[in-house]
């Protein structure tokens, strides 16, 4: 009894280690799609050391380069698949080819190049599926819970030849993953590999396929149950560090004495995580220097008379160039799926969104007065050169100087005030 305990522990620990991990969002080349970097193939290789990365997948903005494609495959000594990623109806989705088909793969990404030749521009389904002819040759793997998303009637079109979709924290990896109605979930780094690559970031996902090919990935995406966030604790913790330091994918709390690292730790995780939502300690009550928030206040702006002399042109001017067909229309669609997306995850949200804490707006204290205005007002006109002679003329400079001063006492008096009732 004890020895056949022991020879399925032993299996079940085999079976943990060939876990393989992944990363199919990386991008080696600048495109208009990106701010300007500099590649460095030395990075990518420290990358995927430290990351223990079993696979990766070029997954440059509408573009693919084979000559570098083949530079990195032989540098990093793992499986690399060829891929990119492409704008689609205003989304992005990641189409990954075979390592065996990377010159037709080549010619294929040309046409999708000649198509995007600004960062606005997109091809629509149709186009791809002309381009590249049987999607199902392909892993793709599109924009899900992340932006810019794949929504509506394109993903609608998608589904026959996708099953799983990228999301971009290890939250939405979770409720995804629990959630039988929606894609199996990945969580990909979507790094640049430049030179002045400080840290990795730990975004990563972990397949029990058995072997790495194309086909053996794309079967394991279909069964939730053979994607994990992390290799032995599965989807309960994520690694958050690149040293291996984990946490827990429900509620955390960071304890420990003064000068013990917290507030450190809570800066790291802000650098590692992309759009944390972070309250630095005492940021709710201390308040900028009064001569800081005066100068802020009387910054330079165009001057009112300016503003006033112009203000019918200006108005018509601004209306008209703001007018745009397809940004109304991706604006209107936009809404429709946020505001049905919105619907579902108020029926969905577990026990930490419903929290005071995260959900809670922001306290606060209106102005007692438009008195900064009624600076800004004078300011304007004991500035304003041109019509100095008739201002002058009906109201000395001295009076505007004492007026402004006196102005510029009741507000500081005023905000201090308000300082008090916060504090109170």
């Amino acid at each position: 009894m004890f020895l056949m305990a022991s020879r399925i522990l032993f299996r079940f620990k085999l079976i943990q280690f060939n876990y393989e991990k992944i990363d199919f969002h990386i991008h080696t080349i600048p495109t208009i799609s990106d701010k300007h970097f500099d590649f460095c193939i030395e990075n990518f290789k420290k990358y995927v050391n430290d990351c223990q990365l079993d696979a990766v997948a070029i997954t440059n903005h509408d573009l693919f380069n084979t000559e570098q494609y083949l530079q990195i495959k032989e540098t990093l000594g793992i499986t690399v698949f060829p891929g990119i990623e492409i704008n689609l109806e205003y989304g992005h989705i990641l189409l990954i080819a075979k390592e065996t088909e990377v010159d037709d793969f080549q010619e294929k990404c040309n046409k999708v190049r000649e198509k995007i030749i600004k960062n606005t521009d997109s091809i629509t389904f149709e186009e791809l599926h002309k381009i590249f002819v049987d999607l199902n040759n392909y892993l793709i793997i599109p924009h899900y819970d992340k932006k810019p998303p794949i929504y509506g009637s394109t993903l609608e079109k998608l589904e026959p030849f996708i099953s799983s979709g990228e999301v971009d924290s290890a939250k939405k990896f979770i409720r995804n993953i629990k959630d039988s109605s929606k894609l199996t979930p990945v969580l990909f780094s979507d790094t640049r590999i430049r030179k002045d690559m400080g840290s990795f970031a730990p975004r990563q996902t972990y397949l029990d396929c058995g072997e790495i090919s194309l086909e053996s990935i794309k079967l394991c995406l279909k069964d939730k149950t053979k994607v994990f966030l992390s290799k032995e604790d599965g989807n309960s913790l994520w690694q958050i560090f690149q040293n291996g330091q984990k946490i827990s994918t429900g509620l955390n709390i960071l304890i420990g004495p003064r000068s013990s690292g917290k507030t450190h730790t809570l800066e790291e995780i802000t650098k590692s995580i992309k759009r944390t939502k972070y309250i630095r300690q005492f940021s709710l009550v201390q308040g900028k220097d009064d001569d800081d928030s005066f100068k802020t206040e009387i910054e330079s702006k165009r001057g009112v008379v300016v503003d006033d002399y112009l203000s019918g042109i200006k108005k018509m001017l601004d209306d008209v160039s703001k007018i745009n067909l397809i940004t109304n229309i991706k604006s209107i669609d936009g809404y429709i799926e946020s505001l049905k997306k919105s619907a579902v995850e108020f029926q969905n949200q577990d026990l930490f969104s419903k929290c005071k804490l995260f959900s809670e707006e922001l306290f606060s204290i209106s102005s007692k007065s438009n008195i900064a205005t009624l600076i800004e007002a004078i300011k304007t006109i004991i500035e304003h050169s041109e019509y100095s002679n008739l201002i002058s003329k009906h109201i000395s400079t001295d009076s505007l100087n004492n007026l402004i001063i006196e102005l510029i006492e009741v507000s500081r008096v005023e905000k201090l005030d308000i300082k008090k009732e916060i504090l109170c």
